[in-house]
């Protein structure tokens, strides 16, 4: 037998990427937690799926992500180079990491979601469900995922995106209460987009509310809201952020810059006075029809828009009450928010908003009953707002409509109704607005987005008496006293 002299050659590797030892232990840490991913794994008939997990892991969470030379990887794994190669030349996938760069539990769900579309050979038809997952009986099927074409793997990456991008951003949003951090335990969190992701209704109501609540917010800042400081006055002080702009020129020219800074010592600047109105917040109360008729886009579309209104609602410190109704003889699911609750039990009631569903008939009667009672006894006295959706027709009593209109003007109840695909006849003579949507749903992203400004910032009552600006009283007279009419 010859013997060989000269170096070993060189190890070829299993991965497509490269990688280190923190790679390695990062994707082995977070498989214990992601128990989508190890039974995607350990179903597949596939040796090299471990391998191609572990590379489109690393691709989505690297901060830098380089390919290996195909001579320094086994010749068993270069179709997963090439898939790799055509991956990170697509827009799509640099979308996706935007979700999940150095975040191992958004990286372990793309992972999982990615690998589980490349693995079953996508549906025929224009119409494309999500395949179904191992837990759901389907085995992979014996095509390999390297064999995915490259528009194949391009609509995988965007439907995860779109996908993660609303999970990861509901559960962001409902994560954190007052001054807490947006911070999860890594397989709770998992547990919750997961959860999201799999389920086709949260999935669709957890995209159209990250959607619902940017477009609300832009809305906001795109109006005018109710100032919230008003200038009553001048007077001198050392607040710079209040000096009026004359003041502020100083400090603009180098040879007066000394004299700025000598007024703001000694408390010298002409600033303005502002007075600040301290309102209540007023609370919320969002009756959502839950009916069998609802199913489908309705029920996402009001559910998806009612918890970004809520959300908006809650950052500005307003009590949030959530009544999903069906039937009269249904019972009613009343769930309270209050802008106090912590992360988890934010998240857990928001998760029992977007799941409960009671099908069945429609009563109107029900609901209001249950939000009047409870603004009865609560003794408001900055008013209520309402909100109420549905697509039913459903009688009132007379007497209820008396007794609820008298309520109305007594504790300032404002309520604005959603009618989907019919008209408002019984729901019209107690609301302040009205609001028809067609059964598609056409004009629903344009609604959703008012509700920020036409339901939460709508102005005061024009019958209300404005409240009367405090004069200041001082031992020295104001500074532009002199040139204020004197009063009778």
């Amino acid at each position: 037998m010859a013997a060989v002299f000269g170096p070993p050659g060189p190890t070829l590797s299993r991965s497509a990427l490269v990688h280190d030892p923190f790679d390695r232990e990062a994707f082995e840490e977070v498989l214990p937690r992601a128990p989508g991913l190890r039974l995607l794994l350990e179903t597949s008939t596939d040796p090299g799926t471990k391998d191609l997990a572990f590379d489109l892991f690393c691709s989505f969470y690297k901060y830098f992500v380089k390919l290996l030379p195909a001579d320094q990887v086994i010749e068993e794994r270069r179709g997963h180079r090439d898939l790799l190669d055509r991956a990170l030349g697509l827009r799509e996938h640099e979308k996706l990491r935007a979700w999940t760069r150095l975040k191992s539990a958004e990286t372990a769900l793309a992972t999982e979601l990615v690998l589980d579309l490349l693995l079953i050979k996508p549906a025929a038809g224009p119409e494309k469900e999500r395949a179904p997952t191992p837990e759901a009986g389907t085995s992979p099927e014996d095509a390999t995922a390297a064999e995915a074409s490259t528009e194949r793997l391009r609509e995988v990456l965007r439907d995860v995106r779109e996908d993660l991008e609303g999970a990861v951003e509901l559960v962001a949003a409902w994560s954190a209460g007052p001054g807490e951090e947006t911070r999860l335990p890594p397989g709770m969190k998992l547990q919750l987009m997961r959860n999201l992701v799999r389920n086709p209704r949260l999935r669709r109501i957890a995209r159209l509310f990250g959607r619902y609540r940017r477009m609300g917010l832009a809305d906001r800042e795109a109006k005018a809201l109710l100032a919230s400081e008003e200038v009553v006055d001048f007077v001198q002080g050392g607040e710079v952020a209040r000096a009026l702009a004359a003041e502020l020129a100083n400090f603009a020219m180098r040879e007066r810059e000394d004299l700025f800074y000598s007024k703001v010592v000694q408390h010298q600047l002409l600033t303005y006075e502002l007075w600040q109105r301290h309102e209540r917040p007023r609370p919320v109360y969002l009756c959502l029809d839950n009916s069998g008729s609802m199913s489908g886009e309705k029920e996402v579309w009001a559910k998806a828009s009612a918890l970004a209104l809520a959300h908006m609602a809650l950052e500005h410190g307003r009590s949030v009450e959530i009544v999903l109704f069906g039937d009269a003889a249904d019972p009613l699911r009343v769930v309270p928010l209050d802008p106090r609750d912590k992360g988890p039990i934010r998240l857990e009631k928001v998760l029992d908003v977007a799941s409960y569903f009671l099908g069945g008939g429609t009563d109107f009667q029900k609901p209001l009953s249950h939000v009047l009672d409870t603004i009865l006894a609560g003794h408001e006295a900055s008013g209520n707002d309402l909100l109420f959706v549905s697509d039913g027709l459903c009688p009132l009593p007379e007497a209820f409509v008396r007794r609820f209109l008298e309520a109305k003007g007594r504790h300032n109840i404002r309520l604005t109704t959603v009618v989907i695909g019919g008209e408002a006849f019984s729901l019209a003579p107690i609301s302040d607005s009205v609001h028809r949507l067609e059964d598609d749903l056409e004009a629903g992203d344009q609604l959703a987005a008012q509700f920020a400004s036409t339901f939460l910032e709508r102005a005061s009552d024009p019958g209300l008496r404005p409240r009367a600006r405090p004069r200041a009283t001082r031992a020295q007279p104001l500074v532009f006293d002199h040139f204020l009419p004197e009063e009778p």
